[in-house]
């Protein structure tokens, strides 16, 4: 009888379409911010007309960018990371997600030794991360490599990438270290 009476109360000051609107969003979850990744990364500002994109591996429950990383491979524009040391990484080309890369520090898989980092610009990067505020601020797996990175590139283009269980609606505290996105992305898991 209360939640009848909560939910009456509820429509008479807010409206049926706010009721209507709650319902769906608790049907469809998280999975609501979901629009369409696949449009959204080519989108991304000098997306299409960049020499390389600088992207990540990703690993399970992260988002799926594979089919992105096939398409850059194959493009001959793809660039992914590989740790060089204590909290340092290179980017590196990579033409066949089979054959240039190998499982490196972490479990993840990076381009394989022997490649040449990649020394000139990067106009965009699709950056992976532990949570994000659609805002733009990110936390990573707090070794702090990302942030380091991108500090060397203020100038580029920066998406987080994310599935909607990596988004918090609450603030996230921010290191002044840490460097924020120019957008979020939300994509659906890799199982």
């Amino acid at each position: 009888m209360e939640v009848v009476v909560i939910i009456i109360l509820f429509v008479l000051v807010f409206g049926a379409s706010q009721i209507t609107s709650l319902i769906a969003r608790k049907r469809n979850g998280d999975n609501a911010l979901i629009r369409e990744p696949w449009v959204e990364i080519h989108e991304i500002p000098k997306y299409n007309d960049a020499r390389k994109i600088a992207a990540f591996y990703p690993l399970k429950g992260e988002p799926n960018i594979l089919p992105i990383l096939e398409e850059l491979a194959m493009e001959g524009r793809l660039l992914l990371p590989r740790c060089t040391g204590e909290g340092t990484m290179e980017f590196f080309p990579v033409n066949h997600l089979k054959k240039d890369l190998e499982k490196g520090k972490f479990g993840i898989m990076e381009p394989k030794q022997g490649l040449e980092p990649w020394t000139d610009r990067i106009p965009v990067f699709l950056v992976p991360g532990v949570k994000f505020n659609l805002d733009g601020r990110r936390v990573g797996h707090g070794k702090g490599y990302y942030d380091r990175y991108l500090a060397k590139h203020p100038e580029s283009f920066k998406a987080g990438i994310a599935t909607p269980k990596q988004i918090d609606r609450e603030p996230l505290i921010q290191k002044p270290t840490d460097i924020p996105m120019n957008t979020v992305i939300v994509c659906k898991p890799l199982y």
